[in-house]
This record gives C-alpha cells, structure tokens and sequence, in this order.
C-alpha cells in the first residue's frame, strides 16, 4: 500500500515551518538535540528466488516507507518502482520482501518518518537467486565479539572489496554475551556490510541460545527454536546447511540433537545441488582440540557428511585459521572476525593443509559453473594489542571441480 499524503495550504505549510523552526531552537536553548530514531539498520536476511527478508530497529514509533525497484529501472531513471508503507511502530520490524523475480538485482531503502522529521536510510541492494545461477560469490567469517572496532575493520573490509557478493553468513559467537547493548554494537559493525549483503549466521556458545538472536536475526527457516535454530536453503547450484553443535542444555536436550541430526540427513539427501556447504560454530577438526579432533562431533556428523557429499565445512569458535583436508572434505575454522586473536599452536593436527594465527580475516567463496574457489583473505593482523591493516595475496586458496 502507498502512502498517501495529504495536500496543506502555502499559508499552513508556512506556519508549520516556523513552528517545527521554534521547537527546534528552543530544543538547542536547553542544550538537546533531536536523537535520530534509528537503533540499527535496515539489514537483509534470508533469501531466496522470490523474497529477500528486511529487518530494522527504531528508538520509538515512527512511520516507515520501503521504497524498491529493479537496479535496471532505478539505475536508468532514479524512480522507485515500489513502495510500502507501514503504520506508526517502535522497536524491531521485520519484513518478508515477496513477489520479486529470479536471479534480480534490486535497490531499496527505508525512510522513516517521525513527526515533521524525515530520516532516509542510505540505498541498499540484493540479488535474489535463480536455478538458472551459475557464478556469484558469498563470504563466510566468524567470532565477531568482544572488540566492535576490529569487527567493523573487517566488516567494512568485506563491504568495500565485496561489493557484488551475493550473501554473508557468520559462524558463531556475534557477541560477547547475548544483551541489547552488545547486539547494538555488533549492527553497528556491520551496518554497511548487511544493508547491502543478507546476513545469516549460525549459533555460536557464546549466543547461549538467547531469545534476541532470534528477535534480532532473519534467518532461513528450517527447525528447532523458532523455527530457526538450523536451516537451510538454495542460491544457485549450491546447498546451504547451518547447524547448532553447540552444547544443549535442558531435559529435552537428546530429543532436540536427535531431531536436529535427522533433520540435516534427510536436508542433504534431498538436495541435488552441485556444491554442498554446511556451517556450525564448534570445529571437528583444530590443533587447539587435544589430539587434533573432538571425537564426539566427529561421530555425530562426519558419517553424514560423507554420505551426502558435503564439499565444504565452515566452523569457528577458535580464534585463528586452519584448513584441513580428511577424507575429501575441506574443514575451514575461521575465527578472525573481532574476538581476542589466540596465541600459534606449535603442533599441526593430522590433516592440516594451512593455518594463520595473530590475523582478522574473512573468506571468499567464489562459484564459476562447476568450480567454486575458496580463499582466506587477510584483514589485518594483532600484534600486542595493535591493529595493522594487511593486503596482498590470499596465503591459502583451494579449489573444487565438480561434474554432475
């Protein structure tokens, strides 16, 4: 539905005017300012051929248009296409952006409305999916608490040199602990980044499984709390699974693994995608684990992998690089999106084909036809608590061909 504003007199537009003027200069008087009512966003969230979830969070109720077109009207003409408007509300609004077309670009942006105040968000863009899509590219990173400066070094980093990159999904840890404050850093972090890349994410210990990721995040659906919990989705010729390995706690605990491991089995099974990728936040494999594995996850999930021809395995939680290589699956840790960097292990576990300690970074997944390259791609590295920004080439990269 279209707003619709109605038509005021020169005279009514002119006394209005100087009353809003007189309300903001006695507001200076006394030393105020007018806060703006953006909290966070606009960020994207799941997605899929025909919908894009859009989700914000204002300061107090405010009236909000969501303008949107296709980048190839909007770029040629400036003219939405689209608009929706949404009546007076405060807090977190989450909305299901349906009825686009497959493999799209779009442009939008947010305006909100608050009295005689206007406050436009910049533009954003996404891309839906198609079956027909063959090339894109996505980023995976992780463990983004503890220090939003370095989580906005990397975030800003993925925005700027990724801008076409079709989607992000983080492994785990968002936040040091799962309170309102620290989800305000953390989408401060990542404003430019996820106004213009959906944003996914799988659980992390340090969630603790808290209600405001559920509230906060616009996930793909699948099972478990809210319907969220683990998921899954298409984009193009790749299949993507998050999973929750965390530790459950609970009476119910056994139940909720059971049907999440069944779950996943059949999700796998079912899919006909070329590549198979698959995110949870507790690695199976790490030099940090004694031994280099951690037995139970291994004996819990590799058997599927294996049955279902997972490519990829994306992890987190320990603080650094690694990339291991065991029975035809790459397992990527990465864990060098803001949370305190851990010290070089000097012992390589079993399998292990590169590691990188002491460096932020973020992974490039590129898909070309029946090639899909992953590489990790150095932000900046942490010696004695200072930041230095790094370029250059990827110190670790593979590649995964594969024929249907």
């Amino acid at each position: 539905m279209n707003r619709i504003k109605g038509c005021i007199s020169k005279r009514t537009s002119v006394l209005l005017v100087g009353l809003f003027l007189s309300m903001v200069l006695a507001a200076l008087a006394l030393g105020q300012e007018i806060e703006s009512p953006w909290v966070w966003g606009p960020n994207l969230g799941a997605i899929g051929e025909d919908f894009v979830a859009i989700s914000w969070n204002t300061l107090r109720a405010v009236e909000v248009d969501l303008h949107y077109s296709t980048a190839a009207v909007y770029d040629a003409t400036e003219v939405w296409e689209e608009t929706l408007a949404f009546e007076s509300h405060k807090g977190v609004a989450e909305i299901r952006l349906g009825n686009l077309k497959p493999g799209t670009t779009y442009r939008y942006r947010i305006v909100i409305y608050d009295g005689d105040a206007v406050y436009p968000s910049p533009i954003g863009h996404f891309t839906t999916s198609s079956r027909e899509t063959r090339s894109f590219s996505f980023l995976v990173y992780g463990d983004t608490r503890t220090f939003p400066d370095r989580h906005k070094l990397v975030a800003d980093r993925m925005a700027e040199d990724e801008p076409n990159a079709v989607l992000v999904v983080n492994t785990g840890d968002l936040v040091e602990s799962p309170t309102i404050g620290r989800f305000e850093n953390f989408f401060w972090a990542v404003g430019d980044l996820a106004r213009a890349h959906p944003y996914l994410a799988v659980l992390g210990n340090h969630e603790k499984r808290d209600a405001l990721y559920y509230e906060f995040l616009s996930l793909p659906s699948g099972g478990g709390e809210s319907g969220e919990e683990w998921w899954s989705f298409d984009y193009g010729d790749v299949h993507f699974l998050g999973l929750d390995v965390n530790a459950l706690t609970g009476g119910d605990v056994m139940t909720l693994m059971q049907e999440q491991v069944e779950w996943a089995r059949a999700d796998l099974a079912d899919s006909n995608a070329l590549f198979k990728v698959v995110f949870f936040h507790y690695p199976i494999y790490s030099s940090t684990w004694e031994g280099g594995v951690n037995e139970s996850l291994r004996e819990l999930w590799e058997p599927i992998f294996l049955e279902n021809g997972v490519d990829v395995v994306f992890n987190g939680h320990m603080h650094c690089y690694e990339h291991f290589y065991v029975k035809g699956i790459h397992y990527i840790v990465t864990g060098g999106g803001g949370a305190p960097l851990q010290d070089s292990i000097d012992e390589a576990a079993a399998g292990t084909i590169s590691r990188r300690y002491g460096m932020l970074h973020y992974m490039r997944v590129t898909v070309a036809e029946n090639t899909m390259q992953v590489e990790v791609v150095p932000v900046a590295s942490v010696y004695n608590d200072e930041v230095h920004p790094l370029g250059g080439q990827s110190p670790d990269s593979f590649a995964i061909t594969k024929t249907r």
